[in-house]
């Protein structure tokens, strides 16, 4: 079984089935989730298993098989990495290879979805435990590059979705290119404040990312956003920055939010 978190109540894993192949579950206008923006088919995913909460909590809940056949309806694979996790995290491609694409990728109970284009897209992660994660340095590097060669008139850094602070991989399927004043701002503040959640209760924080393109070739995500939910109160913050410098416009102020909501929770 899993829960409707929109309406509180569970559904079979067939009726979930039966719903996502009639176009999703429609929660009511005051209750829909965060849309975290990118790709559709993630969007799409995501409002029908009840917001990104929904959609980790039914990962975390059921069997390999069961994940893999809800996630068949959409047309997106499911794959658990072991043995094989060094060789998609160490490998630094522009774009995925075609087995990639349209996939959730289980990294020890973190999410990473790569789009139909074969570029990183959504990041998902309980918090804490919170360990720092070795960065794979040449990587950033040629991501940050990428970025500067695809816009020339600004600078750009390999960004990470999941912090390294917080444990995030160090290859590809976690960065993408960052505006450098924006990554080394109001981006960094917000990890930083986030690694000082390590007091709390394990996974109390979940920690949702997406990077949104601007089309289906561009290596640079236009937007990025994020929630984080407190799975003991219901409380979340939801933030949204433009990849530009100091996120955009509301971009110090989205970060002010999110350390004011990350203090109240107790990262201090």
């Amino acid at each position: 079984m899993t829960r409707n978190p929109s309406r509180g109540r569970w559904l079979s894993l067939p009726a979930l089935l039966a719903l996502s192949a009639c176009g999703g579950i429609d929660p009511t206008l005051d209750e829909r989730p965060i849309d975290l923006g990118g790709e559709e088919t993630a969007s799409q995913m995501e409002r029908d298993f009840g917001g990104p909460d929904g959609l980790m909590e039914f990962f975390q809940s059921h069997t390999e098989e069961e994940i893999r056949q809800a996630m068949a309806s959409y047309g997106v694979g499911y794959r658990v990495h072991g043995n094989d996790t060094a060789e998609l995290i160490s490998d630094c491609p522009k774009f995925f290879p075609s087995t990639d694409w349209s996939v959730w990728h289980n990294f020890d109970g973190e999410f990473y979805y790569i789009d139909a284009s074969g570029r990183p897209n959504r990041a998902y992660k309980d918090l804490p435990p919170i360990s720092a994660a070795p960065r794979i340095e040449s990587c950033q590097t040629s991501i940050g590059q990428w970025g500067d060669a695809e816009n020339p008139k600004n600078d750009y850094d390999g960004g990470h979705l999941i912090g390294s602070q917080l444990g995030g991989w160090g290859g590809r399927a976690n960065i993408v290119p960052q505006d450098a004043n924006f990554n080394r701002g109001n981006w960094v503040q917000l990890e930083n404040k986030m690694a000082l959640c390590g007091k709390l209760p394990s996974g109390r924080l979940r920690y949702y990312i997406s990077a949104d393109y601007p089309n289906s070739t561009a290596l640079i995500p236009n937007t990025m956003a994020m929630e984080i939910t407190n799975q003991s109160t219901g409380s979340k913050v939801s933030l949204s920055f433009q990849n530009v410098d100091y996120g955009g416009l509301n971009g110090t102020a989205q970060r002010q939010s999110g350390v004011t909501w990350l203090s109240n929770q107790g990262c201090n």
